[in-house]
């Protein structure tokens, strides 16, 4: 009798062990939204801000785990020119308006857990248009006492319209900060731009020195952004 009961419990153990195993087996795995992760990235370049220039950036993933992304980025400038990207600023009476546009491929090197992180590989052109609003000496007829004109070299109000285009390849790396979803950006590179002017005077004024809005040629772009994960 009691032979029978050890078996009847043996048998009985058995069949909830088993059934704890299928149900465990069981278990739906997580979605794809929770392995995957972020696909989409939003920052600001601070950089550019001492130049009046407000850079927003929008990144994207090309497909659910994919390590290549798309970055465009609108760029919006208002604002004082000052020193630090024109030898020729003169405090407030030199203004600048504009904005422009920027596309970049970005591929993510290397095999990282967290999507839009680590190290990467870019390329991408833009395209930004400047008026600027300034006082530079020049001559002009001008009305006298006698009632003739005569040309007077003075200071006077003068614009420029800035047109460039350029085309950049970078490195950069990606970091998130921990337990949050920010991140900091930071890249360098190389690249070449063109640029196009008219101003009221005999020859562009802003284009003395690399940073400078209507600079041309061979460049090096550098970026610091602070952003946030989606």
């Amino acid at each position: 009798m009691t032979g029978r009961r050890l078996l009847g419990v043996g048998l009985l153990s058995i069949g909830w062990l088993s059934e704890a195993q299928g149900q465990s087996a069981t278990v739906p795995p997580a979605s794809p939204t929770q392995v995957a992760g972020s696909r989409w990235a939003l920052s600001v370049d601070l950089v550019p801000v001492p130049a009046s220039g407000y850079h927003f950036s929008a990144e994207r993933r090309l497909g659910q785990s994919s390590r290549q992304t798309v970055v465009f980025t609108p760029q919006f400038y208002r604002g004082p020119v000052s020193t630090l990207t024109s030898d020729l600023a003169q405090a407030a009476t030199d203004q600048v308006r504009g904005f422009g546009l920027g596309a970049q491929h970005r591929i993510y090197l290397g095999r990282q857990p967290t999507p839009l992180a680590g190290s990467y590989l870019a390329y991408g052109l833009s395209y930004q248009h400047f008026g600027m609003r300034f006082q530079g000496i020049s001559w002009q007829a001008e009305l006298a006492a006698d009632g003739l004109y005569y040309y007077q070299s003075r200071l006077r109000d003068q614009t420029e319209t800035i047109n460039r285009y350029g085309a950049s390849v970078v490195v950069g790396h990606q970091a998130t900060l921990p337990d949050t979803p920010l991140f900091l950006d930071f890249f360098l590179g190389v690249g070449l731009r063109h640029a196009t002017s008219r101003t009221t005077l005999p020859s562009p004024r802003f284009a003395t020195r690399p940073a400078d809005y209507g600079s041309a040629g061979l460049y090096l772009p550098v970026g610091f952004r602070l952003g946030l994960r989606l």
